[in-house]
């Protein structure tokens, strides 16, 4: 899916990745810290390329999310519909020189508030509980604790217990 028009915060915009960003969007998804919690971390560039081009037929918005006074690629953030009526699921990640400074708190609700406007009342993230900065991160956009489960990293294998959290908005 494509964004018809760009989601704007206070600090970022977020567009449609295109293939010019997939080695921005490789640097952030390949970074150690970020691959440990991901449930399907990528092996090369040409995959990230792959991707960057076949986002049309994707059924989700992948998006990169950049600063605006300086145009820098700082994250990624894939949301869209899941198996349930008006629920979106919601996934991101941030360039680790950039954590601790509120940026994914920012970008969750800037995709939470283009969500609403278009009529989607529930929001859900599955987040590894070891990854409790992610957690924290949900809860500051006004998620609450809704279950506990499993991921398998593909890549690993390794099978990761998960908090899923859930948002309804009115």
């Amino acid at each position: 899916m494509l964004l018809d028009k760009n989601i704007i915060t206070e600090r970022f915009i977020l567009r449609n990745i295109v293939e010019d960003d997939a080695k921005d969007v490789w640097e952030i998804w390949s970074n150690s810290e970020n691959e440990k919690f991901m449930g399907d971390p990528y092996e090369s560039l040409e995959e990230i390329v792959s991707i960057c081009q076949s986002t049309k037929n994707c059924n989700s918005y992948l998006t990169v999310a950049t600063l605006k006074d300086t145009g820098e690629i700082i994250g990624t953030c894939c949301f869209g519909p899941t198996k349930q009526k008006n629920e979106w699921g919601l996934g991101y990640s941030i360039k680790q020189e950039h954590w601790s400074k509120g940026y994914a708190t920012e970008i969750v609700k800037g995709v939470i508030k283009f969500g609403c406007g278009l009529r989607i009342t529930d929001f859900v993230a599955d987040c590894a509980i070891e990854n409790s900065a992610s957690g924290r991160v949900l809860q500051k956009c006004g998620f609450n604790l809704d279950s506990i489960s499993t991921f398998k990293q593909s890549k690993t294998n390794k099978i990761f217990e998960s908090h899923v959290y859930k948002l309804h908005v009115d």
